[in-house]
């Protein structure tokens, strides 16, 4: 099966070798790609000489071997002594000759050259008087000059008997004596086969050669568009087929098929080597991808027309397709393992320069090797890594900004600008994994100390070290930005101060030391001045402020405001003002196109963050299943450390709606989670003591509980924000206190909590009421519960209204009306089940169908892409920038949403469809 679809061939190859045993010269020339079949041509011609016992000399050559002047014809004269075609002492004297010729000055090469000629001519008419001769030379194309010229004197001028050459060279290779193709062409011993990929039919019969049964249902389609008809990567992909689990339906490209790609550039010259690596590096970009086939001839100290070659004889051998993206993302895998870090690197700028260069320029004195070469342009290197930086991250390539940044920094020597650059890298990193952008900080804090971070880089340090719980360098931050200057901060600063103390309300006597002149918020102001306040009204809301300012603040942020590294955290904050404000569903659905937006631009913190938010909304809702899942969905985006001090949020959620819903081995499964100290000291705190008190009254420790309900208590009150709308401690402490017997102390606690509740907070008071009723004497406590009952109806809160509903029941079930009893009771049951059923689905989230490539996020699909090519879960981390454990998740979820066992059953689609990825 080796010559498969090569019948003429063979016949030509025959009849030529026939004609020499019978005295008739013959001289084929074997066209085709690397991997195409042409040594195995060759390799047949071998056999036919060796089934007739006759004489044969063979010369291989590769790219370095056109610079050994006559190499080829001396390898073809030693081997001739060696092997009898020639007595060794002619043999010896025009080994002498070539030398000679060789070391003499080039201009008086001409009349020994064909002295020499004539001689080996005459020697070789000689050897094949008494018995034919097959001289075979593979690759051609890599021959050396004068070798050429001398074959080309022997060829025309020969009038001997049956000398068989048979010579094998790629087509797009022009030799290194131009006259040598089109003189040969004149003889009229001249044979010229041209050698075609396999066919579709040709490929589905080697399949079912090769894999039999198991080929029966693959796709020779898919097969021959992956490897462009090259037998040679088929045959190696076949062997990946067989060393895998996969029936063959699903192409594997694994060791054999990338060992396979990189043993055909290795029988390339140079120019198309460095084709395919510039290549393989710009498709590591997707904004660079997009412009190859143009950058790739401004990269590099040649002609197009050379890079053009090149680029058609990468095509011919099957590794790029027409349109020069890589048919197989595996050979661009393949072709970046062998990079060093200072290859790809300089392959990386020349592409940056590439696109920022005119043509003009290009084709001037300002050539990319030129600029590269002098040592001035580092600097304008960088400023070009930089401004492609600012571009990808615009475009949310944030895989490409990394590497840009990670570049600069590389070529960067002025500490101002590497600390500028270790913030973009910083802020680039926190939007994939928070502990990845954590790596930076020791960096920042002494640049930081030097001076040398701008007002919005400080900014930056001061979200990384909250994110981390460090509050302590965040303070010393904070006394210095306010201590200098006239200490008054800009509005956006002090925005972006509240909105850190709104997470550690222990900075609470920093922020409010230093004045800011007040800014407009309502439709018509500037969008610069209501972001600034957006920190402002959130903290005010948080000690009791008033709230329809912070609504229509929010509101306007919402509507108005798309994601960015700058604007998020105010993003966050408008959400949080409306559900502080009771303005849930609103809340609800900004939160749910919020998601949307995060998962389609591929941000996972961002996506993890706001997802947690959702669970908390729907929890306030009494949405406990859509709770749960959205809790649990946003902690295996982000693994457990990259959450920081924020991870109480999304635990808390989880807890309590486990515990609500009556899952207590999960609730006990996640209260033994590890959280980080520092959490008790900030807001996130607050929603898992709760949980954790929660989960103890459950359990009948209303003691235990208490110390959490009363920590959550001491802290409200010290940070001055005890604000039933924002967090309400005293209904599962009254709670606790009617467990043990305290009526009078819960009926106080409650009392108190009406009123300090504002009237639009319907939950709390509605909570209030419903316990107050517990310490009523019988008659009065349907009108207390119809009370409570009647605040959450509004609001479709169907688990609270379902504990009232229960409470009126039994409450007229005493009183011995047992109609009453027995209605509430159905409609109890009514409420919880639908509160246990979850809510609806996402409608502001991408719909996508179950079990194909378009249900994968954008994150998910970068990860399999990769995870198809063959890359480990460690080498996906390093290329997409994310941790082992959240490449492990993505996979969990990929598996799952396309039915599949592992990554070898991934679709191929996943590397030839939705864009690659060099990428999570």
């Amino acid at each position: 099966m080796d010559l498969l679809e090569r019948d003429h061939e063979i016949s030509v190859l025959t009849k030529a070798f026939s004609g020499a045993l019978k005295g008739r010269p013959s001289f084929v020339v074997i066209d085709g790609g690397t991997g195409s079949g042409k040594t195995e041509l060759v390799h047949f011609v071998s056999r036919l000489a060796a089934r007739a016992s006759i004489p044969h000399l063979r010369v291989s050559n590769s790219p370095m071997n056109a610079s050994v002047s006559f190499g080829v014809v001396r390898r073809l004269l030693h081997q001739a002594g060696m092997d009898g075609v020639i007595s060794p002492e002619p043999a010896r004297r025009l080994e002498a000759m070539t030398l000679d010729t060789a070391a003499a000055p080039e201009d008086t090469h001409e009349l020994p050259r064909i002295e020499l000629g004539d001689r080996l001519a005459s020697v070789l008419s000689d050897a094949v008087r008494e018995t034919p001769l097959l001289v075979t030379i593979d690759d051609i194309q890599y021959a050396d000059a004068p070798s050429l010229a001398l074959l080309q004197q022997i060829i025309a001028g020969w009038r001997g008997g049956g000398l068989n050459l048979v010579l094998s060279r790629s087509p797009h290779f022009p030799p290194a004596d131009p006259l040598f193709h089109v003189e040969t062409l004149r003889s009229h011993l001249y044979t010229r086969l041209r050698l075609n990929p396999l066919s579709e039919d040709g490929v589905r019969s080697l399949l079912s050669f090769h894999l039999g049964a198991a080929a029966e249902n693959a796709s020779a389609a898919e097969y021959t568009k992956v490897v462009g008809g090259n037998p040679l990567l088929l045959r190696c992909l076949i062997e990946d087929v067989k060393g895998s689990a996969s029936s063959g339906e699903t192409i594997v490209a694994g060791s054999e098929y990338q060992q396979s790609v990189l043993a055909c550039l290795r029988r390339c010259n140079r120019t198309t080597v460095e084709v395919a690596e510039a290549a393989a590096v710009l498709e590591t970009s997707r904004r660079l991808r997009s412009a190859a086939p143009l950058l790739l001839k401004c990269m590099f100290n040649v002609s197009a027309r050379h890079v053009e070659q090149s680029l058609c004889a990468l095509e011919e051998i099957g590794i790029l397709s027409p349109d020069r993206s890589f048919r197989l993302g595996a050979a661009r895998t393949a072709i970046l393992s062998t990079l060093t870090p200072e290859r790809y690197r300089s392959l990386m700028v020349r592409a940056i320069h590439a696109m920022h260069l005119t043509p003009g320029q290009n084709h001037r004195h300002e050539t990319i090797p030129a600029l590269l070469s002098d040592g001035r342009s580092n600097s304008w290197t960088v400023e070009l890594l930089l401004d492609s930086a600012e571009t990808d991250l615009a475009h949310d390539e944030i895989n490409d900004v990394i590497t840009r940044l990670n570049l600069a920094l590389d070529l960067s020597a002025d500490e101002t600008l590497r600390a500028r650059i270790i913030t973009m890298l910083a802020r680039a990193k926190w939007r994939i994994d928070p502990m990845t952008a954590a790596q930076h900080l020791e960096d920042l804090m002494d640049a930081y100390r030097c001076g040398l971070l701008s007002v919005r880089d400080s900014l930056t340090l001061m979200h990384l070290l909250t994110w981390s719980g460090r509050v302590d360098e965040v303070a010393r931050m904070m006394e210095r930005s306010s201590g200098e200057g006239t200490g008054a901060l800009q509005p956006e600063i002090r925005s972006e101060h509240e909105l850190l103390m709104c997470t550690f309300p222990s900075l609470r006597p920093l922020v409010l030391g230093s004045t800011a002149p007040d800014t407009g918020a309502g439709p018509g102001a500037p969008l610069a001045g209501v972001r600034a306040r957006a920190g402002t009204q959130l903290a005010r809301l948080l000690t009791g402020g008033p709230r329809e300012e912070a609504v229509a603040t929010a509101r306007h942020l919402l509507k108005t405001t798309r994601p960015s590294d700058a604007t998020f955290h105010v993003l966050e904050a408008a959400l949080l003002i409306l559900l502080y404000s009771e303005r849930c569903s609103e809340a609800r659905t900004a939160c749910e196109t919020l998601v949307a937006e995060a998962e389609e631009r591929a941000m996972p913190t961002w996506r993890a963050v706001l997802t947690s938010r959702l669970a908390e909304i729907a929890l306030r809702q009494g949405d406990l299943v859509t709770a749960r899942d959205l809790a649990r969905e946003a902690l295996a985006i982000l693994p457990p450390r990259s959450w920081g001090v924020a991870i109480g949020d999304p635990l808390g959620t989880l807890i309590m709606s486990a515990v609500l819903l009556g899952d207590m081995e999960e609730a006990t499964e996640h209260l033994h989670r590890e959280v980080p100290d520092a959490m008790f000291q900030s807001s996130h705190c607050l929603g898992y003591l709760r949980a954790r008190a929660s989960y103890h009254l459950f359990a009948d420790s209303p003691h235990v509980a208490m110390s959490d309900l009363e920590l959550c208590a001491n802290l409200l009150k010290e940070w001055g924000m005890d604000v039933p709308g924002f967090h309400d401690w005293r209904s599962p402490m009254a709670t606790a206190l009617l467990r043990i017997g305290a009526q009078e102390a819960a009926r106080d606690l409650l009392q108190e909590q009406l009123d300090l509740a504002h009237e639009e907070d319907h939950r709390v008071r509605a909570s209030a009421f419903a316990l107050l009723a517990q310490t009523e004497p019988l008659p009065g406590r349907p009108a207390l519960l119809k009370r409570a009952f009647d605040l959450l109806l509004p609001h479709g809160d169907d688990f609270s209204m379902s504990k009232v509903a229960l409470g009126l029941s039994r409450t007229f079930h005493e009183l011995g009306d047992l109609e009453k009893s027995h209605a509430h009771k159905e409609m109890a049951e009514r409420l919880a089940s639908k509160s246990r059923a979850g809510g609806t689905p996402r409608e502001n989230g991408a719909k996508r169908g179950p079990g194909t490539i378009a249900s994968l996020t954008k994150s998910e699909l970068r990860v399999a892409e990769l995870a198809a090519e063959g890359l480990t879960n460690r080498e996906i981390s390093r290329r997409l920038f994310i941790t082992v454990s959240t490449v492990e998740q993505h996979l969990t979820h990929v598996y799952r949403k396309l039915n599949v066992k592992n990554r070898l059953c991934l679709p191929r689609t996943l590397t030839t469809g939705a864009g690659a990825g060099a990428g999570v």
